[in-house]
């Protein structure tokens, strides 16, 4: 198993503990109330905002050409594909990006981001892609395994376009480097470096759970 593969097993609990949360089993099932997910929208679209940053960051530390440009796909990415289907589902609910824009990051979604830029502007290209990691995979691990779970839901389900986009191959593809570039950049690193690695890589998995606990229970803040 390579490194960045036990990066996952040693966050083991906590991803199971995402997974299992009403949040993510009641949307796979089509039953989450809308106005949780409206909730999750509004989040999520401040979060990806910062999210974003984050990336630009890893290209700015960034000297090889090759993950320059991938640093780069994927921040493309997030600002003009992830953010269309938040757009719509807005649509859907009546709400304005001005609004979306202005309406405050939660507590829970600011100690997040927080976290991710801190970790991007003072940390290494190997502690970048550990701390964006857990949010990329572990979307894509869910609404694959939604899918499998609930697959027999109804095509026009409201959650259906979510769940499809995060189980797809293309969504999956789009941050499959991650593995590989976090492999060659740990390969030579010390033990007290990779514990740091595995740390920041846990955090972020901890704060994905926070997420979703936040957007069931529509809390801005303790």
């Amino acid at each position: 198993m390579s490194f960045s593969e036990t990066l996952k097993e040693k966050a083991g609990k906590i991803w199971e503990e995402c997974y299992k949360h009403p949040f993510l089993q009641e949307l796979g099932m089509g039953t989450l109330e809308k106005e949780k997910f409206k909730f999750y929208l509004i989040q999520d679209y401040q979060y990806l905002m910062e999210y974003a940053k984050v990336f630009a960051a890893g290209m700015v530390k960034c000297n090889e050409e090759k993950y320059m440009a991938k640093f780069a796909e994927i921040q493309h990415n997030i600002l003009c594909e992830e953010m269309n289907i938040h757009r719509k589902y807005m649509e859907d609910f009546g709400i304005t990006e001005e609004e979306a824009a202005n309406a405050g990051q939660s507590l829970f979604n600011k100690a997040y981001t927080s976290n991710m830029l801190s970790t991007a502007y003072t940390g290494t290209i190997a502690e970048i892609i550990a701390v964006v990691f857990p949010c990329a995979w572990s979307y894509h691990d869910f609404a694959k395994r939604l899918k499998q779970e609930y697959g027999n839901l109804p095509k026009n389900d409201f959650y259906n376009k979510w769940i499809d986009t995060y189980a797809s191959d293309e969504f999956g593809e789009s941050f499959s480097w991650f593995c590989d570039y976090l492999d060659v950049l740990c390969e030579n690193k010390k033990q007290k470096e990779l514990k740091k690695i595995e740390e920041i890589f846990r955090t972020s998995m901890e704060f994905e759970f926070l997420f979703w606990d936040m957007s069931y229970k529509m809390k801005m803040s303790y």
